[in-house]
């Protein structure tokens, strides 16, 4: 099996355009974790609470006022208004979510802040059965939404892992370094995995999931890069082969 450097230039330009795009895929995914997770507890970034809330729920809050803060950021809603706004949607909720309540107090806010993103594209509030919905305690993200969530990661990331490593193992890199780089997402996704549901049940699993997070796809990112920069900037070996066991590379 050829190197990375010794590969064609066919060859290059085929694994570079995967690691390019797929890395990019990837790096857009953590982007969007990152947005819909960070502030569910009211405060700027992701905390541990965050995770929490979003599988276990804050049961103590409706869905509606767990998601108003970071929604009203998203909103640019401003500053000045936002605990009027929370303050309003509080009084709804605690008062039994009466619909002549809603029409005076709520629906102006609502339709002043919320509609432009919430008629297109994100879910519909624009009316008083919808935002009904979201006024129920929030249990977290339900076991069908994880299950479908799990079907789409576990296979997506299963092949991309599986291709990132194929070609990592072409680098000239100790054997210890490939195990690690080539195992680790696997595994720390299965414990990502299982920490969503453990979550579910116990927001103590939480750590799995941070865990996991920190080390699925950063890792296989790393491999990429690493598999990028042998792949054109080192000196392709005379033989073309690769290094036996404990051989240095060969840098020119």
């Amino acid at each position: 099996m050829k190197s990375l450097p010794d590969l064609s230039l066919v060859e290059k330009i085929l694994f570079s355009g995967f690691i390019f795009l797929v890395g990019l895929g990837l790096l857009s995914a953590e982007a969007y974790t990152y947005i819909t997770v960070a502030g569910l507890d009211g405060k700027p970034g992701v905390q541990m609470q965050d995770l929490v809330i979003h599988y276990y729920g804050n049961r103590s809050a409706s869905k509606l006022q767990t998601m108003l803060p970071s929604m009203m950021v998203m909103a640019h809603v401003p500053v000045d208004e936002r605990s009027k706004m929370q303050a309003v949607v509080n009084t709804w909720v605690k008062g039994g979510e009466s619909k002549s309540y809603y029409q005076q107090q709520v629906r102006p806010l609502i339709d002043g802040n919320c509609l432009k993103c919430h008629a297109i594209g994100m879910p519909n509030i624009g009316t008083f059965s919808l935002l009904k919905s979201q006024a129920h305690v929030d249990m977290g993200m339900p076991y069908s939404a994880m299950l479908m969530n799990g079907m789409i990661h576990l296979t997506t990331l299963g092949v991309i892992f599986f291709l990132a490593g194929w070609i990592f193992v072409r680098t000239r890199t100790p054997g210890w370094l490939k195990i690690v780089v080539v195992g680790l997402p696997f595994l720390a996704f299965f414990l990502d995995f299982a920490g969503w549901f453990l979550t579910k049940q116990n927001p103590d699993f939480v750590w799995l999931v941070l865990v996991g997070g920190i080390l699925s796809c950063p890792v296989a990112l790393l491999g990429m890069a690493l598999s990028l920069i042998q792949m054109w900037f080192l000196k392709p070996r005379d033989d073309g082969a690769m290094p036996a066991p404990g051989e240095l590379p060969q840098n020119g």
